[in-house]
Order: structure tokens, then sequence, then C-alpha cells
């Protein structure tokens, strides 16, 4: 949680300095993402590696800073869900397919951008931070349930979920004159998004995400 606090004023001071700027342009958007997991630890979370991606949502702001004519800053904070279908072995029942579902709060906070006529391609450091995460699993008879242990917490025996992911994004956004802009981004997590409470064993299993947007930029005064 101090960490969440820590990042919110860091933007904060972020979006301050790039407020008094004189170039400054905000926008609104919208759009859907396909979540994959990467890594040598794949077969610890889903069956044989196993992994079908499934389409979540995401909506979110951005504030553009120009500070020429071709390039500029920018700074966004989204809203995001991933869900990504896995394989299930719990050892009771046969093979079944699972949906593991998170949600995120999407962080950009200073992307340095290149301009020119209606294209934006920008690349910077991206940090996440996880409200919730949980798996479907299956009782002894079968029925499917929802389990949000998964997410965890410090004190829990087994594997929980890291409350924080940081990497990078690179992304094209194009602009029309009357401020509809249409973008796609791609993220790479480092984090590794799971660990045993007790052994602090991380899962070598890294976020990475596609998204597709859809916005509308107002200018500034």
């Amino acid at each position: 949680m101090k960490n969440t606090y820590t990042i919110c004023i860091m933007l904060f001071f972020i979006l301050k300095v790039s407020a008094q700027q004189e170039r400054l342009t905000f926008g609104i958007s919208g759009g859907i993402n396909w979540t994959s997991l990467i890594g040598k630890n794949i077969d610890s979370l889903s069956s044989g590696g196993s992994q079908k991606n499934l389409t979540g949502q995401s909506i979110g702001i951005t504030l553009d800073n120009k500070t020429s004519k071709y390039f500029g800053l920018k700074h966004e904070l989204f809203y995001s869900q991933r869900v990504i279908s896995i394989k299930i072995d719990d050892g009771i029942n046969p093979e079944f397919s699972s949906k593991f579902k998170r949600q995120y709060i999407d962080i950009f906070p200073v992307s340095p951008s290149f301009y020119y006529k209606g294209f934006q391609v920008y690349t910077g450091p991206y940090i996440g931070v996880l409200l919730n995460a949980s798996i479907q699993r299956k009782d002894a008879n079968g029925n499917t349930y929802t389990d949000k242990s998964i997410y965890g917490t410090g004190e829990t025996t087994s594997n929980y979920s890291q409350k924080m992911d940081a990497g990078f994004v690179a992304g094209l956004n194009y602009e029309l004159p009357n401020g509809l802009n249409f973008g796609a981004r791609f993220i790479r997590g480092f984090v590794p998004l799971l660990e045993n409470a007790n052994t602090k064993q991380q899962w070598k299993i890294y976020n990475e995400s596609f998204f597709v947007t859809v916005g509308y930029t107002f200018s500034h005064p």
C-alpha cells in the first residue's frame, strides 16, 4: 500500500509540472487487450504451460505535453482487466480450463514521444498496481467456483500474487484533426507474478499484453 501511495504522489507531481506547459492536451480512451504469460515456470501455473488469450477491457486518461513540434512527453493512467485461460490438473478432477482474471491500475509516468503528421510513437516505463486476482477451480464434486485466495497476503502459506508489476510500454497512436485517435500498445512486465510466502521463491512468470484503444483528445485552451 505504501508503494501505491508513493507512485500516486510521483504521478501527481509529474502531471502538475506538465500542466504548467503551454502545449498540453488531455484525452480519454478505452479499448480491449489480450494478455499472455511468458517465462520458464508457466507450467507451474498451467498444466503443460497451456494458455489461451481472452479479451479484457481498459479505460484511462492521457496527458500529452508537446515540448516541440516533433517531441514531447506522455503521461497516462489506466484501469485494465486482464484475462487468460489456463489448464488446471488438480489431481482430483480431469484436466479442465480455468479463467485467470486480474485487475490492474496501469501507470505510465513519463513516455518520451515523437510526433509526425498525426502519428505518435512513444516508449517508456510501466508500473502496474494489482487490485485483485482470481482463478477458477473445481471442488471434489466437479463444481466450478472462483478462488480469490491467489491474490493473497504476506501471511499466505502458499503462492500469492505480487501486488506490483513494472516494465516498459511501447506504442503507436494516430490522431485525426477532430481529436479522434486510435492506438496500439505493447506492455512487457519484468516482475514475477507469483511468490511463495514461506520460501520467498518466485515463479518466473511475467505479463505481456497488447492493447488496442480508441479515444478523444481535448485541446488545451
